[in-house]
């Protein structure tokens, strides 16, 4: 049995990876339009050779994605990833800074001492600590078949306890007063382009689960993770062909059956489409795109810089007014004055990006879609946020020696959904069953899809839940799994 797979994401990466773990015999072939796989899970390069991650930086479910490499055949001392404590510093505009800390006692002290509400935060992650069981079983951990699905009376019953009507923000209302905390432990809906004040709060069991596990880090860079199952795939006999754009999914007689490559048709058993969703269906013979709402986009800056650099490996600098910020942004689609800022740092814990006596930096806005370099540098964002980081590291400007951006536009041209980071917006109407499935059209037989557009969700873990997602749905349609002598030329 062939399988063909389009794009090099790291939905392809692991699902590849199940399956040839799975069945040694499968013929797999990777389609990638760019010179390396990864995706969003890539890197940038400086003139000295260093590198920094290009996208993701956070590594959650640090026990589920070790779980995941074994179940794939990977040994455990392929990654190695190294605890974040403290997980992060929150520093706001009034001047206000507090930390994250995994020990739970600890964090609990924190906020007593900040803000008064030790109490409060213990009943939080109590209170979360169940309802996370119940949302990632039923929720996150499972596909759908129709959007009925959703409507089943147990499923309905959950997500009322989980008060799924509630936006993240509003959520964190009935454990916090203070307003700096609700922010606190709502604005991880950002790690996948949702706003705090919009986003459901079953979303919000990310800061819950952050917390309980903690933040971690891959030493060599999260797109590391990317090369090493690349690495281990082309081990196994999977074929990769870059600079391979596909131009169409071909779909006769109801079944996908092949791939177009530059004008050459290649036979497949299976296809899966692993890349924006709302562009993989422009690529299906005869299906109607559907509309989708993206979600936000980033401003991405990249610095190498000659010595090592004051600020914690993850920080973020957030407006006083971070309900007007985020409304500028998501409602007004406009810059907002004070944007909230994420810097990492990585190179405090991994020597190996930078050369001896260098530092990279990646600093990473949320802004509204459709912006060039132009627009930022005419409405002063960049100046304003290179005056911020010489704030928090004095003297920074005169140590840069690079500094590259990541726009909008730039993240469109390169494939992500009308510029969107993050696949998707994680609106109530595009979650769980109202999102594309493992198996997105029940009339396309051998059609299957993976990826941040599809679900459960972004986010390199909840992708990699996916692959398994897609993996069971295809063992459950395609009985030639179990007879893999059949062949294209024999279907």
């Amino acid at each position: 049995m062939n399988i063909g797979f389009v794009g090099a994401g790291i939905g392809s990466l692991y699902a590849a990876l199940l399956l040839t773990h799975k069945y040694p015999s499968l013929q797999v072939t990777i389609y990638e339009k760019e010179a390396r796989v990864g995706g969003r899970l890539n890197y940038v390069e400086f003139d000295n050779g260093a590198r920094v991650d290009e996208g993701p930086t956070i590594v959650l479910l640090p026990s589920k994605l070790k779980q995941q490499l074994k179940q794939a055949g990977l040994p455990e001392t392929e990654v190695e990833l190294l605890e974040i404590d403290p997980l992060y510093r929150l520093r706001y505009e009034d001047g206000t800074a507090f930390y994250k800390y995994r020990d739970i006692e600890r964090q609990a002290e924190e906020v007593e001492r900040m803000f008064g509400e030790g109490d409060a935060f213990r009943g939080y992650m109590t209170q979360k600590r169940d309802e996370y069981q119940i949302g990632f079983e039923s929720f996150l951990d499972r596909g759908y078949k129709a959007k009925s699905d959703l409507f089943e009376p147990k499923l309905l019953l959950l997500l009322m306890r989980l008060k799924a009507y509630e936006t993240a923000h509003e959520n964190m209302k009935r454990f916090f007063k203070d307003e700096r905390l609700r922010v606190a432990y709502s604005l991880q809906t950002l790690y996948i382009g949702g706003n705090p004040y919009a986003t459901p709060s079953l979303y919000g069991l990310i800061p819950y689960r952050e917390q309980e596990e903690g933040v971690w880090y891959v030493k060599g860079g999260y797109f590391s993770l990317a090369t090493k199952l690349e690495q281990e795939l082309r081990r196994r006999g999977v074929q990769f062909n870059l600079n391979a754009r596909v131009e169409r999914v071909r779909v006769e007689n109801g079944r996908a059956n092949a791939v177009v490559v530059d004008g050459v048709t290649h036979p497949h058993d299976a296809v899966v489409v692993n890349g924006d969703f709302p562009l993989m269906e422009r690529l299906i013979d005869g299906v109607k795109p559907k509309a989708y709402e993206p979600s936000s986009a980033t401003l991405l800056l990249y610095f190498t810089v000659n010595g090592e650099i004051e600020l914690p490996v993850h920080q973020f600098d957030l407006p006083n007014d971070f309900a007007g910020s985020m409304r500028t942004i998501f409602e007004d689609g406009k810059l907002s004055e004070y944007p909230a800022m994420y810097t990492f740092n990585p190179s405090r814990v991994d020597r190996t990006l930078a050369p001896e006596g260098t530092s990279v930096l990646y600093v990473l806005v949320p802004v509204p879609r459709k912006l060039e370099r132009s627009d930022f540098e005419a409405n002063g964002t960049i100046d304003h946020l290179v005056g911020r980081l010489e704030t928090l590291v004095p003297g920074f400007s005169e140590r840069v020696t690079e500094m590259k951006l990541r726009t909008p536009m730039d993240a469109e041209r390169f494939g992500l959904f009308e510029g969107g980071s993050f696949g998707i917006a994680p609106k109530l109407s595009q979650s769980a069953a109202f999102k594309p499935q493992a198996r997105p059209y029940a009339h396309i037989e051998r059609l299957f899809a993976v990826g941040a557009s599809v679900h459960p969700c972004g986010g390199v873990p909840i992708v990699m839940i996916g692959s398994e997602l897609l993996v069971k749905r295809m063992e459950e349609e395609m009985e030639a799994f179990y007879d893999d002598t059949r062949s294209v030329s024999s279907m």
